[in-house]
Order: structure tokens, then C-alpha cells, then sequence
């Protein structure tokens, strides 16, 4: 056979493994339906070598070989597959296996991902773990985020999950509405503000905020915050506290179109300085809120 000829095993253990490969692929070849699937089990089947023998083949140099074989038809599938199929690893050992969730009251298997209900017995699941809360609230996973559709999925999702529609359900049902609802309005309160939701996407991203982060921020930025501090203390009139913070919420807006600006680009360590930035000046719009709610 050409691939045996062409690999030269050194050991004869080897090339009874090779000849047994030969004759597998031989037999499946012939059909004009074969897939990659088919020649994944002269690789991976346990009973066919032991593992050592199989992982010193050659893989590279067999697949070169066997697209020489004129009814090596199926081996054109590889020509745009991964790498971990051309060295004969399957499809099977790489792709990604989604998780198969059953339904904790009826058993059935759930028809969706991620669904609320239970299709079959109309009963509400639990949260699932694996959804960020771009997922949960139907959001591109963009800073820019659509306020409008993020409101409108925030009321639609409350109508089905809050905890007065479950009052008359049973206990446990009653308890995932309550975690569900939480979820719904944490992940809505997180995505609404621009601080909040880029300091999210940091997060998502395994980087966050540290402690003390004003040691990394220029002397003059610094400066300014403190002025501006001095000046809402020594407002005498709800104008100068206004001013203020017209002020700040200018500031605010350049920010955040940075900060998009940033992401989109995918620059995190400039979006992680403007958000730093960002968090001082939302303490002072806090504070000129506060100042004008007690005057």
C-alpha cells in the first residue's frame, strides 16, 4: 500500500498499527459519503494500539499520503480543516461540546440554550451560569449599547420573571423567580451606566479597577479634581452647585465617547485610564446631587 510505503515504520508494533489504519481507511474511502467522522476511529479507538504507538505515528506524512490515493475523494475535507483534523485528531477531540441542560421538573430536555421555561411542562429554570449580562438582557456586547432595546428587555423580561407571578407556583419555582429577577435587575442596572458597564467589560476581560489607581494618573488631571472638590464645597447658591455640574457632565460625555471609542478599537489599558478617570468624575456629579437635594 502507498501510505505504508511511504511511512516506514521503524518497529513492527508500529506497522501492524499502520496496516490496521490502512485497511480501515481503505473500506471507507470507497463510499462517497464519507465524512472527517470516519476516519476519526482508526486514531482514537483504544483497542486499535496503545496509545504510545498511536501518538509515534507520523500523522503529517499519512495525510500527505493519503490525498495521493485516487479514491482518497474525502480527503479533500482537510484541505480546509483545522490542524488538529490534518494530524488525524478528529473533529470530534476539538469542537466545542454544548452543554445539554434538562428541565429540574419534568426531566425533558431543553429545546434551547438558554430558555426561561421549560417547553414541555411550562416550568421556569434556573439562571444559567454560562450568559454574561449582554446575554441576559439581549444586548450586543458592545459599550455602545442601545438604551432603548436594554429598557424594553428589561420590562419584558420583569413581566415573565418577577416573583407576584409565582406566588401561587411551587417553592422551588418560586425561589429561581426570585434569582432570576435579581439577575434581570442586576444585569440591567450594570449595562445602564456607562461606568458601570465599561467597568463590566473590563471584567469580562479578566482586568478591573485596582485600589489606589490615582497613583497612576497625571499630577495635573489630579489637580483638577481637587479644585473642582474645593470649589462644590464653597458654593453658597444651587447656581454655582449647577454649574458645576453642567460641567461635569460635559466632561462625562467626552469621556464616554472615549471610552467607546477605546473598546471599539480594542485598546483595554486607554479604556481602563478613562474609566478610572471617569469613576472621579461621577463622585462629583454624586456630590453636586446631593448638594442640590439639600438646598
Amino acid at each position: 500500500m502507498l501510505v505504508l510505503n511511504r511511512l516506514r515504520p521503524a518497529a513492527s508494533s508500529q506497522a501492524q498499527s499502520i496496516r490496521l489504519v490502512n485497511t480501515r481507511l481503505s473500506k471507507s474511502l470507497k463510499s462517497t459519503t464519507t465524512t472527517c467522522s470516519d476516519f476519526e476511529p482508526a486514531f482514537l479507538n483504544e483497542n486499535d494500539a496503545d496509545s504510545s504507538t498511536r501518538h509515534s505515528l507520523p500523522p503529517p506524512h499519512f495525510w500527505k499520503c493519503l490525498e495521493t490515493r485516487p479514491q482518497a475523494t474525502a480527503a479533500k475535507l482537510f484541505s480546509t480543516t483545522p490542524p488538529c483534523c490534518q494530524y488525524g485528531l478528529g473533529f470530534r477531540a476539538f469542537s466545542t461540546v454544548l452543554k445539554t441542560h434538562n428541565c429540574w421538573n419534568c426531566g425533558e430536555s431543553l429545546q434551547q440554550n438558554h430558555t426561561y421555561f421549560c417547553t414541555t411542562c411550562k416550568v421556569l429554570q434556573p439562571p444559567d451560569e454560562d450568559r454574561n449580562y449582554f446575554d441576559i438582557m439581549d444586548c450586543e456586547k458592545s459599550f455602545a449599547v442601545d438604551i432603548e432595546k436594554l429598557q424594553r428587555t428589561y420590562r419584558n423580561l420583569q413581566r415573565s420573571l418577577h416573583p407576584d407571578n409565582f406566588s401561587q407556583k411551587q417553592t422551588k419555582e418560586q425561589e429561581l423567580s426570585e434569582k432570576q429577577s435579581a439577575l434581570v435587575n442586576e444585569a440591567y442596572r450594570t449595562l445602564l451606566g456607562p461606568l458601570s458597564r465599561g467597568l463590566y467589560m473590563l471584567t469580562l476581560q479578566g482586568l478591573q479597577l485596582e485600589e489606589g489607581t490615582h497613583f497612576a494618573m497625571e499630577p495635573q488631571f489630579l489637580y483638577e479634581i481637587m479644585e473642582i472638590n474645593e470649589r462644590l464645597a464653597a458654593t453658597q447658591t444651587e447656581e454655582e452647585a449647577s454649574d458645576i455640574g453642567h460641567c461635569i457632565q460635559d466632561r462625562l460625555q467626552e469621556l464616554i465617547r472615549d471610552v467607546s471609542e477605546s473598546f471599539s478599537k480594542g485598546d483595554l489599558k486607554k479604556a481602563k485610564m478613562l474609566l478610572a478617570k471617569m469613576k472621579y468624575f461621577v463622585n462629583i456629579e454624586d456630590k453636586v446631587k446631593e448638594k442640590l437635594s439639600s438646598s
